[in-house]
């Protein structure tokens, strides 16, 4: 028996009520990893293109990685799958915390949800059994109060629940889920999957199974490597003091970070962006706290017990995306309205990146008279006001009013809206932009619009290291050519492919992102050979990172997603970035996709693999419907 996997998964049929146990072959495994990948596989093969993402056929996973509850720093991993109502496209989301760990101890791989339940319920999962229960006496609360009433219901104070609040029931293409009260599966409108389903929530207990590791001994010897890696690392340290939020003014300084909705950067340009540093939190501090199997604990547990942003109880430390969403980019200089809005998001279950980004497009909208406070419930929405940044928030999580006008993202408002507010949408296929800004980064960028999930911001980091001749191994097979970041757009594929495969490997594998950021990454090849006993080198990994990529993309391509039918905003395309005094080449994003695309083996106009890749990769049986 190879080791890492729990080795079943679940097939639950909402509309049925049944619940179906699947024990997977050893060769779809080591072919597809785990995560995404294995997410992939299973809604390729058994959901039809156009499927109504809030209907019942469409599919809705919770996968762990090949690593995940092992003792691999940075292992906590899980991620959730589905077509995404918000662009209709392939959509992953990634949550942190103890839920997937939780889950491959509980005794399952993933749990995958198909159907509509006829009244709400949850599952529950113990022991390495799983059954339906009612959930009608949780339906309309918030996320913490779900989290609460079905340990009560349940009695197993230690399980751990992921759940959406009211805004994943209303069906808001915000909708995320949260688990542990805080960590949140946020993007692409997987909440609102969930709600219409009926399913508000899993429940896991684990301890049932023990993850079997082939070599432990030579695990632990790559581990111990790796961790005087992470320990001699800059950015990781000051993860562990402040967490992802900490150096937010210096991203604003250097025009990596948007002020006021993307049309202006640098610190000049909001001097009081230091307020939302996260370190001016340390006085709401009560704990600090990391996701199972991670020494960089960059997570915090806050209080905000007094003043007109008072919250109730404790809850997360905002993370620099959040911060950012309904800071800087809203001018809002208040970190407590911010601390605020983001218990609103976590409580309801909604992503604060696209929360900030339609908050952003009201703004300006109502700057140019496009909306007032007729069609505002009243309120000013003037650039920084930090009560309406909160009271908005709220709105938008309870689909209230003007709230219910931005509740589906910021391309959905803007055609609500009309009169040419679609200029002021800083979004990609509906998704709004995550706040490192494309203009400083060829890979960043081209990640938007090239990738099988678009507008998703984590994925480039491998990419733009080997973009900027920073080594992420010694192997020969990730070696590539030194080359300018900001020259030769139409030669880059071949880097691109080798860092999007190195990424998928990472997100199959249940690892966190961040451990990509500013550090050497991981030797995910060694660690999953010793995990599972499989003589695993780096050309196997990196295909098994190109066979996931290319099923995405089959994925999209099957939907009618040509490439051309997902861009970034003009403001973006076509306002060159100034950086200090410098003003930043202009990059040629549709000459990197296109090279992307060339390297993968994917047609560049229509995005559908060609028949030899699909061959080379082993595919061919599960898409011949793409050549039909």
């Amino acid at each position: 028996m190879f080791g890492g996997y729990a080795g079943k998964i679940l097939f639950v049929d909402l509309s049925k009520g049944s619940i179906e146990e699947t024990v997977l072959p050893e060769k779809t495994y080591r072919e597809f990893i785990g995560g995404y990948g294995l997410g992939i596989r299973i809604l390729y093969e058994r959901m039809e293109p156009g499927v109504d993402p809030l209907g019942p056929d469409n599919m809705l996973g919770f996968v762990a990685g090949a690593l995940t509850g092992t003792s691999v720093p940075g292992s906590g991993r899980y991620g959730v799958v589905t077509k995404s109502p918000l662009t209709g496209a392939w959509c992953e989301s990634n949550g942190g915390g103890t839920f997937g760990p939780e889950l491959k101890t509980a005794g399952f791989d993933a749990i995958f949800f198909r159907g509509i339940s006829p009244a709400p319920v949850f599952l529950l999962v113990k022991d390495g059994e799983a059954k339906l229960m009612d959930a009608s006496g949780c339906w309309g609360k918030d996320t913490y109060e779900t989290d609460d009433w079905i340990r009560g219901k349940i009695g197993v104070v230690k399980a751990k629940i992921a759940a959406i609040g009211p805004s994943g029931e209303a069906k808001s293409l915000l909708a995320g889920i949260i688990n542990e009260k805080g960590r949140m599966a946020a993007r692409g409108g997987v909440g609102a999957v969930m709600g219409s389903k009926r399913l508000k929530a899993v429940a896991v207990q684990g301890g049932a199974k023990k993850i079997p590791v082939a070599n432990q001994q030579k695990l632990k010897e790559a581990e111990t490597r790796y961790l005087s890696v992470i320990k001699s690392s800059e950015f990781a340290t000051g993860l562990t003091a402040a967490g992802t939020g900490g150096a937010l003014s210096f991203l604003v300084s250097i025009g990596d970070s948007p002020v006021k909705n993307w049309r202006m950067s640098g610190l000049e340009s909001m001097p009081t962006a230091t307020n939302l540093d996260s370190g001016n939190m340390d006085k709401y501090k009560k704990s600090v706290y990391g996701c199972r199997a991670c020494p960089i604990r960059c997570g915090a547990i806050i209080e905000q017990k007094t003043g007109p942003f008072a919250i109730q109880g404790e809850m997360h430390r905002p993370e620099y995306e959040t911060l950012a969403a309904l800071g800087n980019l809203l001018m809002n200089d208040n970190l407590e309205s911010v601390i605020k809005a983001n218990d609103i998001c976590n409580r309801y279950a909604i992503d604060t990146i696209s929360t900030g980004a339609t908050i952003a497009l009201a703004m300006e909208c109502y700057e140019n008279g496009l909306i007032t406070r007729e069609d505002t419930d009243g309120l000013d929405l003037t650039w920084g006001n930090a009560d309406a940044v909160a009271m908005l928030t709220e709105k938008i999580a309870k689909r209230e009013g003007f709230g219910a006008v931005l509740a589906d993202g910021p391309s959905k408002a803007a055609e609500r809206i009309g009169k040419g507010a679609e200029k002021y949408a800083m979004a990609v296929r509906g998704k709004g932009m995550a706040f490192h800004d494309p203009r400083m980064s060829p890979a960043g960028g081209t990640a938007f619009i090239a990738d099988a999930n678009p507008g998703h911001h984590m994925n480039s980091q491998i990419t733009g290291m080997l973009e900027n001749g920073a080594p992420v191994g010694t192997d020969p097979a990730l070696q590539v050519p030194k080359m300018n970041p900001f020259e030769d757009f139409d030669k880059k594929g071949p880097i691109y492919a080798i860092g999007a495969a190195y990424h998928q490997l990472l997100d199959s594998s249940g690892m966190c992102a961040l451990y990509t950021v500013n550090t050497p990454p991981p030797d995910l090849a060694e660690l999953i050979a010793r995990v599972t006993g499989w003589d695993f080198g780096w050309e196997e990994a990196l295909e098994a990172g190109r066979r996931v990529l290319t099923l995405r993309q089959a994925f999209n391509a099957r939907e009618g997603l040509t490439p051309d039918k997902i861009d970034l905003p003009d403001r973006i395309k076509n306002d060159p970035l100034k950086s200090g005094e410098d003003t930043l080449p202009k990059i040629d994003f549709q000459a990197l996709r296109e090279g992307f695309f060339i390297e993968m083996g994917w047609d560049a106009k229509t995005g559908i693999p060609s028949k030899q890749a699909i061959q080379d990769l082993g595919l061919e049986a599960l898409t011949g419907d793409l050549f039909a």
